[in-house]
């Protein structure tokens, strides 16, 4: 989906591949790559893609067609996210992983994965 936004925009703007290339910094081969679909941009390429067109990140991605707009995730009654989510200690925690180093992001995964497996083994001792 990204590689047809990309291609539908560009033109909307009459810009060669060259031209926009250029304004992202990239060379014109890698944006031909992004606009067939062989390769993905990295997340910094992608939000300049959405800063220079004005629109949403999930409006690139393909997740909505509001080219402002937000996906929304829905969530099914008893979901275990719909349950974690209504805790205003974990909603709180969530909005500093906008900050996190990825230093930080590997001990946090690193941590989640032994409560796991100590859960694991609790459950296979019974």
């Amino acid at each position: 989906m990204l590689y047809e936004r990309l291609v539908e925009l560009r033109k909307e703007r009459k810009m060669t591949q060259e031209e926009l290339a250029n304004v992202l910094g990239i060379s014109r081969s890698a944006l031909s790559l992004y606009e067939t679909d062989k390769r993905q941009p990295d997340f910094q390429t992608i939000c300049r893609l959405a800063d220079f067109f004005n629109v949403s990140v999930d409006y690139l991605l393909g997740r909505t067609d509001d080219r402002c707009g937000v996906a929304r995730t829905t969530y099914k009654a008893g979901n275990k996210a719909d349950f974690i989510l209504r805790d205003p200690d974990i909603r709180e925690a969530l909005d500093e992983l906008d900050y996190i180093t990825a230093d930080e992001k590997e001990s946090l995964l690193t941590h989640l994965y032994g409560i796991k497996s100590k859960r694991q083994r609790a459950r296979d001792d019974k």
